[in-house]
């Protein structure tokens, strides 16, 4: 292991998290057209979008949506934003954190747009046009430790 890599106990915790994130966040009706998926490499966490190759189903390319950079002399992780020209940019939101899940939740909050396309009409970020349904509020809200507001009450 390089002196910059991401601490095996700390790799095992953030696979584990994203399973359930990735497994979850993208409605079971849309898996078809598209789905999340993730990469570790080093000392870096790659999100990924698998989307359909020109339509045709069965296929599948990895479009990039975000990198969480771990910095080992200061613990910390680094935000950036996917470019359309296959580069990264630094997020301009929080973009820098000694938790790696709270840049996860920023990523799932996605306050600046930058993530969450649409793709056929689907959108990995909500079940349908109108956002998230309270069943997937409260999932998505278990797998990132949030409590969730439902009809006025903390669930």
């Amino acid at each position: 292991m390089a002196s910059n890599d991401i601490p095996q106990h700390s790799r095992l915790l953030i696979e584990r998290l994203l399973e359930n994130y990735c497994r979850r966040i993208c409605p079971p009706t849309a898996r078809n057209v598209v789905a999340l998926g993730y990469r570790i490499e080093a000392n870096q966490v790659i999100l990924e979008e698998y989307r359909r190759i020109c339509g045709v189903p069965g296929t599948r390319r990895a479009v990039p949506l975000a990198r969480f950079r771990y910095r080992s002399g200061t613990a910390s992780w680094l935000l950036d934003d996917a470019c359309e020209d296959q580069g990264w940019r630094r997020h301009k939101g929080l973009n820098c954190s000694r938790s790696f899940l709270e840049l996860l939740r920023e990523f799932d909050a996605d306050p600046e747009g930058v993530y969450w396309h649409r793709l056929d009409g689907k959108s990995l970020r909500w079940c349908s046009s109108k956002g998230r349904c309270a069943p997937c509020e409260l999932r998505y809200g278990e797998v990132l430790g949030l409590a969730v507001t439902l009809h006025d009450q903390k669930v």
